[in-house]
């Protein structure tokens, strides 16, 4: 299935290198989590971001093409209460994609601009991320606070743990979901837009974590340059 939406991703980033293409940026701002929650956790969203390269090329009448290259920052918070231990904890999770995502835009002229409406595919490649946890707990009728520190590692496969090794926190390399925004676009190629993201790959490598990457989000850009 990744290697399907990896094909027709690419296919359409391709297309508009042979017809007349608008080349610009966009970045914005992410309300990240995850669905289906975790069990047995509170799971809250967490700010992120996302940045890079847009291009836009109109494929017919009011349909258009609009590939994407960008870094996009996600994860989610977690807290959880251990009433027979009187342990309790929050985590905060971050993970860095670089994706390529390919929507399908419907434009209509609204007040000597364009509004838009569309969705698509992406696919993304973990690069990065991090998750700090902080428990709190009593010990000898003293309470305890302490604070961990993770790096996130991206492998196909959860390497066994050894003893005395450095710990890590492991997840599923690609994230691969589904793109809905809507949005206005000004005569001078400045635009903005609302979008919703579902993730469709489970993050973890274990049958008791199946979520998925979620957000909600805003974005500003600007078509810089149009090629002929």
């Amino acid at each position: 299935m990744k290697k399907i939406i990896l094909l027709a991703l690419l296919a359409v980033s391709i297309m508009p290198a042979f017809a007349q293409t608008s080349i610009g940026v966009i970045g914005g701002y992410n309300l990240s989590s995850i669905t289906p929650k975790l069990y047995g956790y509170d799971v809250t969203s967490r700010s992120g971001w996302r940045a890079g390269l847009i291009a836009d090329r109109r494929l017919w009448s009011k349909f258009y093409l609009q590939p994407q290259l960008v870094l996009n920052k996600k994860g989610y918070n977690y807290a959880f209460y251990n009433s027979e231990t009187g342990i309790s904890g929050k985590t905060e999770r971050q993970l860095l994609y670089a994706e390529l995502q390919a929507i399908m835009l419907f434009k209509q002229q609204f007040h000597g601009g364009k509004l838009f409406a569309g969705a698509g595919a992406y696919i993304g490649r973990g690069i990065d991320g991090s998750e700090r946890s902080k428990n709190h707990y009593e010990l000898n009728g003293s309470p305890v606070t302490s604070t961990t520190h993770y790096d996130v590692k991206y492998r196909n496969n959860e390497p066994e743990y050894i003893p005395g090794s450095e710990v890590k926190r492991y997840v599923k390399p690609y994230d691969a979901g589904l793109n809905f925004l809507a949005g206005y676009e000004l005569k001078n190629g400045l635009f903005f837009n609302a979008t919703y993201s579902l993730g469709l790959t489970e993050l973890g490598h274990w049958g008791g974590w199946n979520s998925r990457n979620t957000y909600w989000g805003l974005s500003v850009g600007c078509f810089l340059k149009k090629f002929s």
